[in-house]
Formats: structure tokens, C-alpha cells, sequence
């Protein structure tokens, strides 16, 4: 379970809204439940985009002070209504923590809440949203008391979301049991890693023109990797904003592999799954084809091994590669991995059917 805190922004909350100073104290009231009993609060702002007036950078673009976060907690910006959208990262962040509830709050009800408590639904989570805890402006079509109503005991009740009153809602909260969450691993995200010849580290906007030119633009590379060709920069660039994005959830572990010598980008390396349960996570690699033959993809798996052991805290880590890849089958006999076993035809590959094959390491 969570508390999410929906746009509740300097430059919309205040006499213009339904409700107001009864929506205020709700929110304070639930805000203070939740940190009492260990729910977590998760911030969600709004930004307009540059010169709007209401972007990063402006006062009303900032989080309303009566609510305002601490230092510890999480806040995710969008630029669209629903805080579910892909480029937000809450969504990958909430099912690391396999959270299942959502208390949803905040502005403004005939938009961003509406168009989030309907994308959480269809998700899949829990949606519960109180009574009296969003709010919202009059609008040309309808003023604001019968917007309110319309959502809050027509639209959402029974179809979408669970609609109680604060005080049950604040009971639900102080009865929360952390059952959801099952984590045995730390929560410490993509941090960098050195090697003799490499820097591992988090992805960067700046990295798209190597990126392009050493492997993701390379077909061959990407066919041996799974993934499809970027034939552009601008495809590139949104991949990149794609992996930056996904930092906001501290269990995402994604690297891009920098050759020191030159600076360049020469693949990527990452613990594409994690079970936080399960305490293990599965590693991918890729490494351009002018930078292969040197032990790059050995070096870097090595270090990224032990940084799952030793900083994530995983009991095992997994690989898997098809049986014609003899080169990334050498990377992994290099790295002292065990082999598991094969799935018979998991791939369709150029009209033929291909195993996977499994290796893994335990930390003991």
C-alpha cells in the first residue's frame, strides 16, 4: 500500500478549488497516518514544459508547502495527465515494491486523478480513493462542486476505485500489514562500477551518438541481443530517456559500458530481470562488434556479478544464451557460471527454432 500525492502544486491549490480548506486537512490528515504506519507517501508533479509557467524552475510548479515532502521521499514529474505513463517510472517503481494498493489523492479530479485512478485500474492495482481528498476548479461545462460529485459518487465508485471516507481509510492504513512486500535484496540502484578498462555507469543523454554508431544501429549486434535496430538518433535518444526514466525505481540496474581509452559508449550491461523476493536477478549484456574479441563483455559481466552479490544482495545470479552464440556462450564459461539446463525451441529465430540455455552462480 502507498499514499500517492497527485499534483497538489503551488500554482493550483488553493480558494479556487471545491472544498478547499476541507480537502487540505484531509490530505494532512492522511499524510500524517501514513507516515506514522509505515505506508509509504509518493509525490506525483505536474510540469506544463518550459515557459509555461508551471515547470521545474518556477514557484508554481513546486509541491504546495501545507503538504510538502521530506528529504526521504519519492517524487515523480509527468507531463501528461495519468502519473501511470511509461515515462513517469511509477509504475516499474510500484511493482519492485509489489505494491498492490494505491491511496490516491490530490488535483485535479476531472483530469490528472481521473485519468490515473483509471490507468491504475486497468494495471491492475488497487485503487481506493477517499472521500473529499481530491478536488478541482470550475470549469466551462460544469462547475466545480458537480465535477467533484459526478467523479467521486458516479464515475469511480464500484467501477474503478473503492471510494471510503477519510477515517475509514486512515483505519485501513493503521491496520496495514507489510504483507506486500516481500524484499530481500537493497534497493540501491544503477551505481557506477570501474574497472581496469571500463566504466560502468548509468546512462546519460550525451551517450546517443556512440551508442548509435557502436551497436544499436548494428544489426547483426542487436539480432544477437534480442532487441530491434535504432536506425536514428532521435530513436536513440528516446531509448536513453526510456533507461533514465526507469532509475527512478532503486531496483532497476542498468549500466552503459564505456570504454576508458576512448570515451566511448561500447554497449550495455544490466540485471534486465530482478525478483526482490526471490533474491536473484538475470543478467544481458551487449557489446559492439569493433570492441568484441577484447574480453570486454568478460570484464564487465565479472564486475557487474559481483556488484549483484556484494551491493544488491542477491543469493544467485542467472544468464541465459542460445546455443549458436558461441561467442557470448565463451563469455559466460569465462565467468564461472554453472549450466542449468536448456528450454527446448523458446526462440523462433530466421525460420528455425532455438533453445535457451541457462547458467547460474550462487553467492555462496
Amino acid at each position: 500500500m502507498v499514499l500517492l500525492v497527485i499534483d497538489v502544486q503551488k500554482g493550483i491549490t488553493d480558494e479556487r478549488l471545491y472544498g478547499y480548506q476541507q480537502f487540505e486537512d484531509n490530505l494532512k490528515q492522511l499524510i500524517d497516518a501514513s507516515r506514522k504506519n509505515g505506508v509509504e507517501v509518493i509525490y506525483v508533479r505536474h510540469d506544463d514544459g518550459p515557459g509555461s509557467g508551471f515547470s521545474k524552475g518556477d514557484d508554481a510548479f513546486e509541491i504546495y508547502d501545507v503538504v510538502a515532502p521530506k528529504e526521504d521521499e519519492k517524487i515523480f514529474d509527468k507531463n501528461v495527465n495519468s502519473a501511470f505513463h511509461e515515462s513517469t517510472g511509477l509504475e516499474a517503481y510500484l511493482r519492485s515494491k509489489n505494491i498492490k494498493k494505491i491511496i490516491t489523492v490530490g488535483l485535479q479530479t476531472d483530469y490528472c486523478i481521473d485519468a490515473t485512478i483509471k490507468s491504475g485500474f486497468e494495471k491492475g492495482f488497487e485503487m481506493i480513493v477517499p472521500k473529499e481528498c481530491n478536488s478541482t476548479q470550475s470549469n466551462p461545462y460544469m462547475d466545480a462542486e458537480t465535477t467533484y460529485k459526478f467523479y467521486n459518487e458516479s464515475m469511480w465508485p464500484g467501477r474503478y476505485a473503492a471510494c471510503p471516507t477519510v477515517s475509514e481509510t486512515i483505519e485501513m492504513i493503521k491496520t496495514y500489514k507489510k504483507s506486500e512486500i516481500s524484499i530481500r535484496i537493497n534497493a540501491c540502484g544503477t551505481r557506477e562500477v570501474e574497472t581496469d578498462r571500463l566504466l560502468i555507469r548509468p546512462f546519460k543523454p550525451d551517450d546517443a551518438e556512440s551508442i548509435l554508431s557502436n551497436w544499436a544501429g548494428d544489426e547483426e549486434v542487436q539480432k544477437n541481443y534480442g532487441e530491434p535496430v535504432y536506425d536514428s538518433l532521435e530513436k536513440v535518444q528516446g531509448l536513453i530517456q526510456k533507461y533514465i526514466t526507469a532509475y527512478n525505481s532503486d531496483f532497476t540496474f542498468r549500466w552503459a559500458v564505456i570504454e576508458k581509452k576512448s570515451g566511448e559508449c561500447i554497449g550495455q550491461i544490466a540485471y534486465f530481470l530482478v525478483d526482490t523476493a526471490g533474491s536473484w536477478g538475470e543478467i544481458e549484456y551487449c557489446i559492439g562488434r569493433a570492441y568484441q574479441g577484447k574480453g570486454y563483455a568478460t570484464e564487465a559481466t565479472k564486475a557487474i556479478i559481483r556488484y549483484g552479490f556484494d551491493k544488491i544482495g542477491f543469493n544467485k545470479v542467472q544468464i541465459c544464451v542460445r546455443p549458436s552464440n558461441i561467442k557470448s556462450k565463451r563469455v559466460i564459461e569465462k565467468c564461472g557460471f554453472e549450466y542449468e539446463g536448456t528450454l527446448r525451441d523458446y526462440f523462433f529465430i530466421d525460420g528455425k527454432y532455438e533453445g535457451r540455455m541457462y547458467y547460474s552462480l550462487l553467492k555462496d
